[in-house]
């Protein structure tokens, strides 16, 4: 009963739902016979479903229309070919870090620098994406998470350019620190 009150709701009369109807009434994975019932019986159904007289919002609402299927499909390429260097920086990592830490160099350094920072940049602007939405903070609050996000990579990209060239070098510096003796016994 209620589905059939559903059903004769004008949202039900939409083209979107006859589109989906006519989509799923035309699968090729039926028998033929199936498919012809299938199609006259869709057809039917789609010609009762916009007779039905319609108010000017409900027409409004109709001819309402998104892009963001075709935004989505012509970008597509890009998240892609992002994903695939994130997982190159992250391998890059696992024999940059020990090959700086044995040849301490400032080619090395300056390296292991950009590429750290990089993939901290990635990762902390993936939880500012996925964690900070303007669903539930507002407009403001996630752009200025990001912005934080920028200020606080190139902070440290400085950061560690200033030890790689003022200095004794990133790897030098993990070694000076490693080799700190405790003064305290445990």
């Amino acid at each position: 009963m209620a589905f059939s009150m559903f059903l004769r709701t004008p949202a039900c009369a939409g083209r979107l739902l006859s589109q989906q109807v006519m989509r799923l009434g035309t699968q090729a994975s039926l028998k033929p016979v199936q498919t012809q019932r299938t199609l006259v019986a869709v057809n039917t159904l789609k010609n009762t479903l916009l007779k039905s007289e319609t108010t000017p919002i409900l027409n409004a609402v109709r001819s309402f229309r998104t892009s963001a299927v075709k935004m989505a499909a012509a970008k597509s390429d890009d998240h892609s070919k992002l994903w695939v260097i994130e997982r190159i920086t992250s391998a890059i990592l696992i024999p940059l870090v020990p090959l700086a830490l044995l040849v301490p160099n400032k080619l090395f350094d300056s390296l292991l620098a950009i590429i750290v920072v990089a993939h901290s940049f990635w990762g902390l602007e993936a939880i500012a994406v996925d964690y900070v939405r303007a669903s539930l903070f507002g407009p403001l609050i996630p752009k200025l998470a990001i912005g934080l996000v920028y200020l606080i990579s190139i902070a440290t990209l400085g950061g560690l350019f200033y030890i790689i060239t003022h200095d004794i070098g990133i790897a030098n510096s993990i070694r000076q620190f490693w080799s700190v003796k405790s003064g305290q016994k445990a």
